[in-house]
């Protein structure tokens, strides 16, 4: 009945969503308030999703912050002389976050200082950080898009978005809140030629934790439509260096890293492999998860190629500060639909990147084409379907997925639409 009862207020949310949409632009009412339109059309969606999220925190019953508890104790077990990848959850505290598993090289324990502390004040700590690396998405975000609106509003679009999978991945406490931080840092970074070598800096560190963040490097290549040499010699010196250094000091652990890393779960959807006629081609060959990662691989030249192509559209029809903002969000889009395994924190820097999304299609809903607010007008509304949920979104369910797809090319939609009209 509880569940009911969520479902009925979430569909009241939506519905009424709906219809503040519809009586804010196309009854003009935006015009009698002093609140900023971009506030205005969010309130319901923010408030529904305040709500949604405090049940379902008020609601769980087991322990939060399971995933940097893995870290914590596999750090733990090192500073004890145990062996981080089979022995992390010896100690009693830790056994809550069976059947996780360390997956991370062991050299990046000889960096974290998380056995000092006790496990109790460590998670206190962390949640602090975890605050403050929110609010530091929401600057970097308000500060690389030039965006005129408040902090705050930026915390709350970042943590409701997406059927509450940022929710969810700052309850787990993952350390990839932290690694797409840096990442996000990079980016911000890139935008600068003064700067832009530290972008090459920060994503060698993140994929040293992170391999498949290594896709970010074509981002570059994208924005300026050539390699900077000079920049991916620094990415792959730090990266070997760093591997090198893991190999001299942790060489006999390396196998047991690969065995951990082999067993990963499945993350989120879309899953290919469920795909009936496609089950002849991985059934007794390879395992279902490496069958997604290969088809999401080979869909990724597609997107890669969609991004080179809508780069030149844009060539001389917007200021180049403006043409990196679009290809930046386009780009940040892309690499969360190609990556080989989704998980929830995955789709943080990208509720960053979709502000500006949300921001432009809010900006051209009153254009006076009609393809433009058409398209303006069914970007807004997608926006809505990922704030409004009745519970944030687990490992079982991914339509944000498509959310993240729709969003993509109804704003090269948009863009195209309103530059072609100039």
């Amino acid at each position: 009945m509880k569940n009911e009862l969520k479902k009925l207020f979430c569909d009241i949310a939506l519905y009424s969503s709906f219809i503040s949409f519809y009586l804010l632009y196309i009854k003009e009412f935006y015009k009698k308030f002093r609140l900023k339109p971009e506030y205005l059309l969010l309130l319901i969606p923010f408030i529904w999703a305040f709500f949604a999220n405090f049940l379902y925190i008020k609601g769980w019953a087991r322990d939060s912050l399971w995933d940097i508890n893995v870290v914590y104790c596999a750090d733990l077990a090192y500073s004890n002389n145990l062996d981080p990848y089979n022995d992390w959850f010896e100690n009693p505290g830790c056994m809550e976050s069976i059947p996780l598993q360390y997956t991370y090289l062991k050299l990046l324990l000889d960096f974290l200082p998380f056995s000092m502390f006790e496990y109790d004040f460590f998670e206190k700590i962390w949640v602090f950080l975890l605050g403050i690396m929110l609010i530091t998405y929401a600057f970097i975000t308000k500060k690389m898009f030039q965006l005129e609106i408040s902090i705050i509003f930026i915390v709350f679009f970042i943590s409701f978005l997406f059927q509450g999978a940022n929710m969810v991945a700052l309850q787990s406490g993952n350390i990839s809140t932290l690694v797409y931080l840096i990442v996000f840092i990079g980016i911000y970074f890139l935008k600068s030629p003064k700067y832009q070598i530290l972008f090459f800096v920060c994503l060698a560190l993140a994929t040293f934790v992170k391999f498949h963040l290594g896709v970010l490097l074509l981002m570059p290549f994208v924005l300026n439509n050539k390699f900077n040499y000079r920049g991916y010699i620094v990415y792959f010196s730090i990266l070997f260096s760093l591997f090198y250094i893991n190999y001299l000091l942790h060489g006999e652990f390396l196998s047991k890293w690969l065995t951990n890393l082999a067993y990963v779960d499945w993350g989120l959807k879309p899953y290919y492999s469920d795909i009936s006629f496609l089950k002849t081609l991985w059934v007794n060959k390879i395992r279902d998860v490496e069958f997604n990662a290969i088809v999401k691989l080979l869909l990724a030249p597609l997107f890669i190629i969609n991004l080179i192509l809508f780069k030149k559209f844009l060539n001389n029809k917007v200021s180049p500060d403006e043409k990196d903002n679009i290809l930046i969000a386009l780009c940040s889009l892309a690499f969360i639909l190609i990556l080989p395994r989704l998980k929830v924190y995955d789709f943080l820097f990208v509720s960053c990147v979709s502000l500006k999304i949300y921001i432009d299609s809010v900006k051209t809903i009153t254009n006076k084409l009609v393809k433009i607010r058409i398209a303006s007008s069914i970007i807004i509304l997608i926006f809505y379907l990922s704030f409004i949920y009745w519970r944030p979104q687990w490992d079982g369910d991914n339509r944000s997925y498509f959310h993240v797809l729709s969003i993509l090319f109804l704003y090269q939609g948009l863009l195209y639409f309103k530059l072609k009209s100039k």
